[in-house]
């Protein structure tokens, strides 16, 4: 018989996962991570920090995140980047109601809470005091949610793959060698081809231009409608050392109004603050050997990596944030860098894990959609067990590649913009024709 050996195609969440479990359920296999460094800071996963909780109007990731957090809290590659802050929400859309009665309702234990208004601005130190929250009716508080330290748990866990027998290559992909109806492997960007018996995309935003690379002629191999590269815009924040004893019981807040649609995560350890806008949007471009038109991350790096390189109308959106967080309790603040986080999204925010349905050997893992992050534990063991036919039927159901898209995961998240008609991106375009 053929010694196993699989090709894990990007070192994010989803492709870091899948390596790690992918060398404990076959310790005698051939497997190599590709993605073009490690990791990679282009990728969605790849951050100052993500928020880690098991709060859901959908109780199918209520438990997938619960699973999730008893690794984040206990083993010992995931568990020095975690932070157990909790997290409060503050929005006008009624998510507060859902989540408690999603818990309530499937007989999860929990210490959520939910509270008036006032209370929220007197609780936590008062951080929250000058927040606006207009058209809020309750807060929802949930003290066992956190954040992670995410590009530091993703080393951490690209670490403990290469520990198993895991092989890092690093160079991209340019396409998919598919022979006779079957994926037998990559072109690399540096033209070497890599083989393999089965190949695992995890290629989160790029995703949809790789396969249109790797089979041109052939829309059967496309990911069509299935997902798209969207962009969020975020940004970090510092602020003076008299400020800091605002911050001592600062929750993770969801200011989820139609004035706002931000989060902040609370200090690090070097005192830095995040901040995330939920509005994302598409980039919409001409692929060059088919002629569609497909959204893909921007070519420039620093398009989606931290630094100045995000048009003047993401910046306002996210100055609004950071006003509408704070008001003015907390003085001083001072906003470092922005980034435009570019991740996979499908129509209603499901991953997708599956074999592809016109070619053999080749699956998916991602589909993020801005939410994906938390499982980094545990998602890699669902890819495995759909590879080896053992993923339970609602798993493999709503993850499909071939699916209704109905529902929502994260709905706030679903493209409403181009990021061509933002204003001031023709600014930020012009400066690489110079």
């Amino acid at each position: 018989m053929a010694e196993e050996s699989f090709i894990v195609v990007g070192a994010g969440c989803f492709g870091a996962s899948t390596a790690l479990h992918l060398s404990k359920e076959f310790q005698n296999a051939k497997i190599t991570l590709i993605d073009r460094s490690f990791p990679n800071p282009s990728a969605a996963g790849h951050d100052l920090n993500k928020i880690i909780r098991a709060d859901y109007g959908d109780f199918f990731y209520t438990k997938l995140a619960l699973e999730s957090q008893d690794h984040w809290r206990s083993d010992p590659i995931y568990a020095p980047f975690y932070h157990e802050s909790g997290m409060l929400y503050a929005e006008d859309k009624g998510y507060a109601n859902a989540l408690l009665s999603n818990l309530n309702d499937n007989g999860v234990k929990h210490v959520a809470t939910k509270f008036s208004v006032e209370e929220g601005r007197r609780r936590f130190d008062g951080v929250y005091r000058d927040s606006d929250w207009r058209g809020v009716e309750n807060c929802y508080f949930n003290p066992q949610s956190g954040w992670g330290e995410a590009a530091a748990a993703l080393e951490s866990v690209i670490a403990a793959a290469v520990e198993g027998g895991v092989v890092l290559k690093e160079d991209g992909a340019a396409r998919v060698v598919i022979e006779s109806g079957r994926a037998v492997g990559v072109i690399t960007e540096t033209g070497e081809e890599v083989r393999a018996r089965t190949v695992v995309l995890c290629t989160g935003a790029w995703t949809p231009k790789l396969l249109m690379d790797s089979a041109p002629d052939d829309e059967r191999i496309h990911v069509g409608s299935r997902m798209l590269a969207a962009g969020a815009v975020q940004c970090t924040a510092t602020y003076p050392p008299d400020q800091m004893w605002k911050f001592r019981s600062c929750p993770i807040l969801f200011n989820g109004c139609d004035h706002t649609q931000g989060e902040l995560i609370p200090p690090t350890r070097g005192n830095v603050l995040k901040f995330n806008f939920e509005g994302s949007f598409t980039n919409l471009e001409e692929h060059d050997m088919t002629g569609k038109i497909v959204s893909i991350p921007p070519k420039p790096l620093d398009q989606h990596t931290w630094g100045q390189s995000v048009p003047q109308g993401l910046k306002d959106d996210i100055q609004n944030v950071v006003k509408s967080v704070f008001g003015n309790w907390i003085e001083g603040i001072r906003i470092e860098d922005y980034r435009m986080c570019w991740d996979a999204a499908t129509p209603n925010q499901e991953f997708i894990i599956d074999q592809h349905s016109h070619c053999d050997n080749l699956y998916f893992a991602g589909g993020g959609s801005f939410h994906g992050w938390k499982f980094l534990p545990v998602i890699g063991k669902y890819v495995v067990q759909k590879i080896k036919g053992t993923l339970g039927s609602e798993a493999a159901r709503k993850w499909a590649w071939d699916r209704p898209a109905v529902g929502g995961a994260m709905p706030t998240y679903i493209p409403q913009r181009d990021l061509k008609d933002i204003k001031g991106y023709a600014e930020v375009a012009r400066a690489y024709e110079l």
